[in-house]
């Protein structure tokens, strides 16, 4: 018999936690109707257990449910746990009690609450198990010790269901040496607290993980979250044997801390995601393939560590690693780095997501979906509000995702002359089992932290449409109003309906060096800018792609940054719905190659004034002629001071351009010092010195072209699509078509 450590936990502490999350209307929502006299209030837990660092919430009920419904929240020892608007954050061991004060009669209800480290309840395995191999500090004898280091190494030559790490402070190497860890009942490597444990795949050897327990579906207590589960410590995966891991239960690598691996031949077959590292993910060598049902390199935190320490970072700095992620293939909570830090050690990425990734399992469900808020010019007021649904006693934020003009369809198009209008766009989590929300704006636009009484505007309660996804709303004095359901469309029929991109980031993401290939079913690289990150900054939404050798195949965006994307070198070939997205898009170098189904290079209306700058490098976009398709559509000014633009577009190259161009400004266009080759329609007239030449204001066929100048400087390209006509606008003086 297996015998555990339990904590014992009253049932009205169970049940107060079972109800946090439940499908409940908010007590202390304002309520319509005649006003009665408060009579008294009561929590629905008198007492709470909680783990340092969690959360939870307390519902307090007002009686009568018609009377002021206006509540204070108070901890007794704010050391221990701080609580604002019902929801509690543990900081530290102790207890402490939670008050909830009514504004009129100053009733009040108390809850009883205690702080534990998880720790106090960790999973011991059973002693007696000669199946599971134990790294104590009672085994440390049978290891070989390395002073120098300070390093204990085990060597594992049998097979067993499990090894089992806990020794607080040490520093731990395991040796595979051929060998199978094959668990059904929890995590075959299971590390309860280490400073540093290595894993190595020695020489010559093949060696399995392998965790066959049962698909999660809920969590259990007791139970490692990974094949490899690392609770408190660091792991390192370092060996020139092979390494295969096959988590059917959750994560392949789960570990709380920092995960980093080098020389190691690693095969990944995962339900969920294949390397989870809460604080840091880092690929420094070797030869790598994973196969799984949610992210491939994911880390989750944003915080600063005790020694100043950015967290959150996925690094890949060499190897060879080839990714098929139903999810998103790298998912970095702060800084995605690609790069190629070492000559001798190439970095080779290969990625693939969603239904262009082999993989063919079934991922673990999500427990929420997206609902979009849809709104004119006035309400989005220049993005100055942050909007919030208050669903089951939680507060769910939106996040701003674009614009989409009722001619287009899709977000990131802005409005046409001839009548059509701009809607702004923000996306909220809906959890799935969710009936109703409540809905309130907030002054400022970027809030992170939302309160009952201290808002902009509110809703009354609104039952979600289960036949749409997104709804209207307007603003009228402290009320906002609900109009159109309909369903969100992104003007693309072929994205993913989760995430599923190939490099995302919540902050920056920089891409270096190595050469990366991605083809997702989803913006291929994506910078997020939402919110306040854990650090307590505002995230930065910026891509920079400084070199490497980027290959792109996107069914939606190519590269897309929330607030700036810069591309000052390497070689970018992209073919995707939109080709390049951001608030503000700069190219100062390298070369680029775009083919584009919509947009070939949109500057969206965001926190900075749209606009598209060239200063150098050489920049190629083509997209289709027909329809409602420009090759540069900024929402703001096109300037370019330096380089060679070549567009392949709509319009006419001697006409008036009202509409779909090759190069299409709500702004105005200045150029010098550079080559702008336009075959198709620019809308507005640039303001410029350079020599214009009017090359031919006939259709120019599909095919291969050159542009020539008398200089003998020439630039060729070729078109998919046949076009109205080429002018070109030239440092180099007057041009010819050929």
């Amino acid at each position: 018999m297996k015998t555990k450590k339990l904590l014992l936990i009253p049932f009205s502490i169970l049940f107060s936690l079972t109800l946090v999350g439940c499908n409940n209307t908010p007590s202390n929502v304002p309520q319509s109707g005649t006003t009665q006299s408060v009579t008294g209030v009561s929590l629905n837990a008198e007492t709470l257990s909680m783990y340092v660092g969690k959360k939870a919430t307390l519902t307090a009920t007002v009686t009568p449910n018609n009377g002021n419904q206006q509540v204070t929240w108070k901890s007794s020892n704010t050391s221990v746990a701080t609580v604002k608007d019902g929801t509690i954050s543990a900081l530290k061991e102790g207890s402490t009690n939670i008050t909830v004060t009514t504004k009129e009669g100053n009733y009040t209800a108390t809850c009883i609450v205690t702080v534990i480290k998880e720790s106090d309840d960790p999973y011991v395995p059973d002693t007696s198990d000669n199946q599971i191999y134990f790294i104590t500090n009672n085994t440390l004898n049978n290891a070989t010790y390395d002073s120098s280091k300070d390093e204990y190494t085990f060597d594992i030559t049998s097979n067993y269901k499990q090894i089992y790490v806990n020794t607080p402070d040490k520093n731990i190497i395991v040796n595979l040496n051929g060998v199978t860890i094959e668990n059904n009942e929890n995590s075959p490597i299971y590390v309860q607290d280490c400073s540093n444990i290595e894993l190595s795949a020695k020489k010559d050897t093949v060696n399995y993980i392998k965790d066959t327990r049962a698909t999660y579906i809920t969590d259990t207590s007791g139970q490692g979250k990974g094949a490899i589960y690392v609770d408190n410590g660091d792991l390192k995966l370092k060996g020139s044997g092979e390494l295969n891991i096959i988590a059917n239960y959750l994560n392949a690598i789960h570990v709380k801390d920092d995960v980093k691996i080098q020389k190691q031949s690693l095969n990944i077959e995962a339900v969920n995601h294949a390397i989870r590292g809460n604080d840091s993910v880092t690929i420094l060598s070797g030869n790598i393939s994973i196969s799984c049902g949610g992210d491939a390199l994911h880390t989750e935190n944003s915080d600063i560590s005790s020694k100043g320490n950015q967290k959150g970072n996925v690094t890949v700095s060499g190897g060879n690693i080839t990714i098929n992620s139903w999810g998103d293939a790298i998912q970095a909570s702060y800084n995605a780095i690609i790069e190629q830090a070492d000559n001798t050690v190439d970095t080779n990425l290969t990625i693939k997501t969603n239904k262009y990734s082999s993989y063919s399992g079934v991922g673990v469900e999500t427990s929420t979906s997206n609902f979009y808020l849809k709104m004119n010019s006035s309400t989005y007021s220049s993005g100055n509000y942050t909007y919030a649904a208050y669903i089951n006693n939680t507060w769910y934020p939106a996040t701003y995702k674009g614009t989409q003009s009722s001619q287009q369809g899709g977000p990131g198009g802005g409005g046409r002359p001839g009548g059509s209008s701009t809607y702004y766009i923000y996306q909220l989590d809906k959890p799935n089992d969710a009936a109703s929300f409540t809905l309130y704006r907030f002054n400022g636009n970027n809030v992170s932290s939302f309160s009952l009484e201290d808002y902009n505007a509110v809703s009354d309660a609104k039952a979600f449409n289960a036949a749409y996804d997104m709804v209207q709303i307007s603003v009228s004095g402290n009320k906002i109003n609900f109009s159109n359901w309909s369903n969100f469309s992104s003007g693309n029929n072929n994205s993913a309906d989760i995430s599923a991109k190939g490099v995302k980031a919540e902050n920056e993401i920089y891409i270096k060096g190595g050469t990366i290939d991605i083809k997702s079913y989803d913006d291929a690289i994506h910078a997020n800018n939402d919110g306040i990150l854990e650090n307590g900054s505002a995230p930065l939404g910026n891509v920079n792609i400084q070199g490497g050798d980027l290959t792109i195949n996107a069914s939606d965006d190519g590269i897309h940054a929330d607030k700036e994307l810069n591309i000052s070198s390497g070689e970018v070939n992209i073919e995707s719905y939109e080709g390049l997205e951001a608030n503000v898009v700069n190219v100062s170098g390298g070369n680029c190659y775009v083919k584009a189904t919509d947009d070939g290079i949109n500057a969206t209306q965001g926190k900075l004034s749209a606009s598209v700058s060239v200063s150098g490098g050489y920049l190629d976009v083509e997209v289709p002629t027909s329809g409602d398709t420009d090759g540069i559509d900024s929402n703001g000014a096109f300037t370019q001071t330096g380089g060679v633009v070549i567009l392949k577009g709509p319009g006419s190259a001697s006409g008036n351009n009202f509409g779909a161009a090759a190069l299409d400004t709500d702004g105005s266009v200045s150029l010098s010092n550079c080559t702008l080759i336009v075959f198709g329609g620019i809308e507005k007239t640039p303001s410029t010195s350079l020599t214009k030449t009017l090359c031919t204001s006939n259709t120019v066929s599909t095919g291969s072209h050159t542009v020539s100048f008398t200089n003998n400087t020439k630039y060729q390209t070729t078109l998919n699509y046949s076009s109205k006509g080429c002018v070109v606008y030239s440092v180099l003086g007057n041009a010819t078509l050929s």
